[in-house]
C-alpha cells in the first residue's frame, strides 16, 4: 500500500529549489517523508541529497519548479508564492519514500572535524 500525504506547495518547492520558502521544521518534515529515512540537518548541505531529493519531487510533481525566481527576497517571495500556488495549487500529494538512500548520522561532518566529531551511543530503553 502506498502511503501518501499532501503537503502545501511552499514547501515540496523548498525541496525542488534548494531554497527555503517555509519554515525549516516543515521543509525537514516533508523532506523525512519524500525520501522514507531519517535527515540529519547536516545533511541539507550534501548537494547529493539535495540532488535526489529534487529529482524524487520531479517525479511526483513535474511542474515544481528546480529555480527559484532569481533574486527572490522578501519583496518579491509573496509574488512568487502567489504565482506558484495559482499554477500547482496550494497543496500537493507526495508518496512516501522507501528509505534506500539513507545516510549515517556521521555522513557529511566536514573533513575539518574528522577526530574531533563525539558519537553518542544512547542504549535501549526496552522493557
Amino acid at each position: 500500500m502506498t502511503v501518501t500525504r499532501d503537503f502545501p506547495t511552499i514547501v515540496i518547492a523548498s525541496l525542488s529549489t534548494g531554497v527555503l520558502l517555509c519554515k525549516f521544521e516543515e521543509m525537514h518534515d516533508a523532506a523525512e517523508f519524500l525520501m522514507g529515512h531519517p535527515i540529519c540537518t547536516h545533511h541539507f548541505g550534501s548537494r547529493d541529497i539535495w540532488k535526489e531529493m529534487q529529482r524524487t519531487v520531479l517525479e511526483q510533481c513535474p511542474g515544481m519548479p528546480t529555480d527559484a525566481a532569481p533574486g527572490i527576497d522578501a519583496t518579491n517571495y509573496v509574488g512568487f508564492v502567489v504565482k506558484l500556488e495559482a499554477e500547482i495549487g496550494k497543496a500537493v500529494k507526495i508518496r512516501k519514500g522507501d528509505g534506500l538512500t539513507a545516510m549515517l548520522p556521521t555522513d557529511g561532518i566536514p573533513e575539518r572535524l574528522n577526530g574531533r566529531t563525539i558519537i553518542v551511543e544512547v542504549p535501549s530503553q526496552r522493557s
